[in-house]
């Protein structure tokens, strides 16, 4: 089975994290022989981050709505001329789509790999996170849509945080494009209820977990349930900058400020050695660098607290990063998947929240009353959640870890509407349902799909 996964951006493990819960997924419904597209923005570099030798399932391209389209922004003559030229590109397509041929001024020989690929493709997948809300421009994204639907390859949705749709422009892209897809998973009701005004079949629209939840060590959270770890003297923080905090650098400052008592409290007052580490670093051709906002608040702390915390600006794969949260005795985590690889190794997780995605999930593992706010956070609140998690630890953990088994049960659900789908695009697949999946099926169906005990890399 051949499977197209778009709009991934490996080089922030978290969007990695989702590709490889993705593959399992629909590895748990269609076997092991599923070879995976992967149309990122940055390909060679992601094969370097995670080379055949490693994931020989998984090919890197180049995502064709970069590739292909010139993004000019504003007006005038560039802009006039950026819009002819994205038109001509989408005339090109359908040229190719319909007799293969198409004018090399548009495709080049890779480009043309990535529409063979899609070509052959039995199934697309647009990949889960929070990339279809309205604080980003959403043109290459509906261009990527535009290009899957001019080779008919509608996309299935998985995991996302999306809306609300404010912009008519977007409404109306967005409509059509959703009500083509025949099946959109959704993190959250909130995503859900964006979507009532645009689909035609709502029926069509399921809340699951987030897709990294399949990737939970379902043994090791049994074992933590039965009897507490023996502390480690450890704990890890992740950081990120984040543009859209209220009062701007003031709101910024306050954030930092409040990581740093944070930070403080653990040395002074719990012993604990601190680690900054984060879902984006150490990848020096990507945008964003959490290292280099851990570096800041670290480079303000008290001389005699600074001796007890480093920053771990290395690259880790979701696999490696949740080996060495392991070792924590709990992580603070700004960074949402930086939270999910924590809790599916069953380390706990004090949540701090800068889009509503991550309110969503610390609801679910009952740690929504020490949740903190990017746009509120103070240094006194931080301190107080902070004394209440950890003079608490025991009680928040077994209620976080047993809410991450529903959570990974919650995930791996999607084999449930995905199954027929796969089954009817892939003759194999089909066989393989049969011959395995109905025992898998009717534990979905009774809520009591087991993970595999380790993660799946």
């Amino acid at each position: 089975m051949k499977v197209v996964v778009e709009n991934t951006v490996c080089l922030n493990t978290g969007d990695a994290a989702i590709l490889l819960a993705i593959r399992h997924i629909l590895k748990s419904i269609a076997g092991d022989d599923v070879q995976f597209f992967v149309f990122d923005s940055q390909p060679e570099v992601a094969a370097r981050l995670y080379p055949k030798k490693d994931y020989p399932d998984l090919e890197f391209h180049k995502l064709l709505s970069e590739s292909l389209f010139r993004y000019n922004h504003g007006g005038g003559i560039k802009g006039r001329l950026k819009s002819i030229y994205n038109w001509a590109v989408l005339r090109a397509l359908r040229r190719f789509a319909q007799n293969g041929a198409a004018s090399s001024f548009f495709l080049n020989q890779s480009d043309r790999r990535g529409l063979d690929a899609y070509a052959s493709a039995d199934l697309v997948v647009t990949t889960g996170g929070t990339y279809l809300v309205e604080n980003y421009d959403l043109e290459k994204r509906l261009n990527q849509f535009r290009v899957d639907a001019i080779l008919g390859k509608d996309p299935i949705f998985f995991t996302q945080s999306l809306g609300p749709f404010k912009k008519s422009y977007n409404r109306r892209e967005l409509g059509p494009i959703f009500d083509r897809s025949p099946l959109i998973l959704l993190r959250d009701e909130r995503s859900r209820n964006h979507m009532l005004d645009l689909v035609k079949d709502p029926g069509k629209c399921h809340v699951v977990a987030d897709a990294v939840f399949a990737l939970a060590d379902t043994d090791r959270i049994k074992k933590h349930l039965d009897s507490a770890p023996t502390p480690t003297g450890r704990v890890a923080i992740s950081v990120r900058h984040w543009s859209f905090v209220s009062d701007g650098e003031d709101g910024m400052r306050r954030y930092l400020d409040s990581i740093r008592e944070i930070a403080t409290i653990l040395v002074r007052d719990h012993a604990k050695e601190v680690t900054f580490v984060s879902t984006c670093q150490g990848v020096p051709e990507y945008a964003h660098d959490d290292a280099k906002t851990a570096r800041a608040i670290v480079a303000e702390l008290d001389p005699e607290i600074a001796k007890h915390v480093s920053v771990d600006a290395s690259f880790h794969t979701p696999d490696q990063l949740m080996a060495l949260v392991k070792g924590c005795d709990f992580v603070v985590a700004t960074r949402m998947h930086m939270m999910i690889m924590s809790l599916c190794v069953g380390t706990p997780v004090l949540p701090i929240a800068y889009e509503f995605k991550t309110k969503e999930v610390a609801n679910h593992i009952g740690v929504a009353d020490l949740l903190l706010d990017i746009d509120t956070v103070t240094p006194p609140e931080a301190a107080e959640k902070l004394g209440r998690f950890a003079g608490n630890l025991d009680l928040y953990r077994r209620a976080s870890l047993q809410a991450v088994l529903e959570q990974h049960a919650s995930a791996m659900s999607a084999a449930k509407p995905l199954s027929p789908l796969i089954a009817d695009r892939s003759p194999n697949v089909a066989r393989h349902v049969g011959k395995h999946g109905e025992q898998s099926l009717a534990r979905l169906r009774n809520g009591k799909h087991q993970g595999h005990g380790e993660t799946v890399v």
